[in-house]
């Protein structure tokens, strides 16, 4: 089974034109979340997996699976790092 990746329900985060900003509470940090970053945060919303991800970007960007697949690992470890997201 795949992991989840939500949003930690310890930030605040909004969409603005396309835009995410999220509030850590751990650190109070504002990260300001690119497009493909707003597509994740708004895909962990309900949760999403690694293979969701990656389909997302390769239909957004038409990007081939196996570079979307390496983003998307990179990308979804590195917001759990910043407790951004978590993993369940």
């Amino acid at each position: 089974m795949s992991d989840q990746f939500l949003q930690n329900p310890r930030t605040a985060g909004r969409v603005i034109d396309g835009q995410a900003f999220v509030v850590t509470s751990d650190d109070n940090r504002i990260y300001t979340l690119n497009e493909t970053g707003s597509l994740v945060w708004s895909l962990a919303e309900a949760g999403c997996t690694e293979d969701e991800v990656t389909l997302a970007i390769t239909q957004r960007y038409e990007v081939p699976p196996e570079a979307a697949r390496a983003d998307a690992r990179r990308f979804l470890d590195d917001l759990v790092a910043r407790s951004v997201l978590v993993r369940e």
